[in-house]
């Protein structure tokens, strides 16, 4: 089998943002994409998948379909964060919205690791548990707790801006600063900032941050925590091309 390559052989995604987030920062997406799925494609006819009975032929089912579309939902999720952790101008709006993509690609990448670990445990086409069958949800649940719960700062804090009641800010020149990343539970209570003067108020600036600098953390947190699960937990256990 000829060894393809993202930046000439994926899909328009792929090849546009390999050289921005595969190449640069999860280069095993590149290498699990080559090992695991190209077998499942009718490449060089197109790039789309086999039929069940295609995937017989060479030994492969429908839970490694499932798989494949987890491994390339984590990248678009990846991509949405990625659009807007680069724009020209990252306010409250911004941040909500690229965490919350982060988080999207977590919730996949615990589902498809948990899958790749356990395939005969999860169903791969079911929405929730049905029966004795269980999802993707129980598969997210597992790895997280197997993992010792990875991110959970992070999905935290998202959730606290998307469940429960805005962080206050500080302004500092022209920019509204967030709460930290494991510091907004301490304003919870926005008396804690908004009774304070403002010379008061920059004295808690350590505990804050600029939402574009906690978006760039929580990037470069998921996007190193995937590279190495990628690294530990799938591609040693793939067959050498």
């Amino acid at each position: 089998m000829p060894q393809y390559q993202l930046a000439t052989d994926g899909d328009w995604y792929e090849q546009h943002y390999y050289p921005f987030i595969i190449q640069r920062e999860f280069p095993s997406y590149e290498t699990f994409w080559q090992k695991f799925i190209i077998p499942l494609t009718r490449r060089p006819a197109d790039i789309h998948f086999k039929d069940d009975i295609e995937l017989a032929q060479i030994g492969r089912t429908a839970n490694d379909i499932c798989i494949s579309q987890l491994h390339y939902s984590v990248l678009r999720h990846l991509i949405r964060a990625y659009e807007i952790r680069d724009g020209e101008k990252i306010e409250v709006d911004h941040a909500v919205l690229g965490l919350s993509a982060l988080c999207g690609a977590q919730d996949v990448a615990f589902e498809l690791l948990e899958r790749f670990r356990n395939p005969a445990l999860y169903e791969p086409w079911a929405d929730k548990r049905r029966g004795n069958l269980l999802s993707g949800r129980e598969a997210q649940r597992a790895w997280k707790k197997a993992d010792n719960y990875p991110l959970q700062n992070i999905r935290d804090y998202r959730n606290n801006l998307i469940h429960a009641r805005m962080p206050p800010g500080i302004q500092k020149e022209g920019i509204i600063y967030l709460p930290k990343i494991g510091k907004e539970i301490k304003y919870f209570d926005w008396r804690n900032v908004t009774n304070l003067n403002l010379r008061n108020q920059l004295l808690l600036i350590n505990d804050f941050s600029k939402p574009a600098d906690i978006l760039w953390t929580a990037w470069q947190d998921t996007v190193q925590y995937l590279e190495s699960r990628w690294q530990l937990h799938l591609l040693p256990l793939l067959p050498h091309i």
